[in-house]
């Protein structure tokens, strides 16, 4: 069953979902249509409340060529993902909800 993704905020969060399942590995890129500042942190919330990913990024992944590679995180169980990402030293900030069924 395929997975779907809801982002709002400044950075968009993109997540290919066509095939994402429990025990396959999510990989996320990311949008802003306002110039950002590194450095940003991101975070991913699994299911049961556990923080399973905290990262700084030194650039935001776009999945465009030269970009940094994508944000990887192994989906471990069904359910809702929370993922958010913002500018360390700045205002814009970006949520998103990955349900995977």
């Amino acid at each position: 069953m395929a997975a779907r993704i809801e982002s709002s905020g400044d950075i968009e969060i993109i997540c290919q979902t066509d095939d994402l399942s429990a025990g396959k590995t999510a990989r996320l890129v990311f949008r802003a249509w306002d110039d950002t500042k590194p450095p940003f942190t991101v975070k991913v919330v699994d299911p049961t409340g556990k923080s399973i990913l905290e990262r700084v990024l030194r650039e935001l992944p776009t999945g465009k060529p030269q970009s940094a590679p994508p944000v990887t995180f192994s989906v471990s169980v069904v359910g809702q993902y929370a993922i958010s990402i913002r500018e360390l030293y700045g205002k814009l900030e970006g949520e998103a909800t990955l349900t995977v069924s």
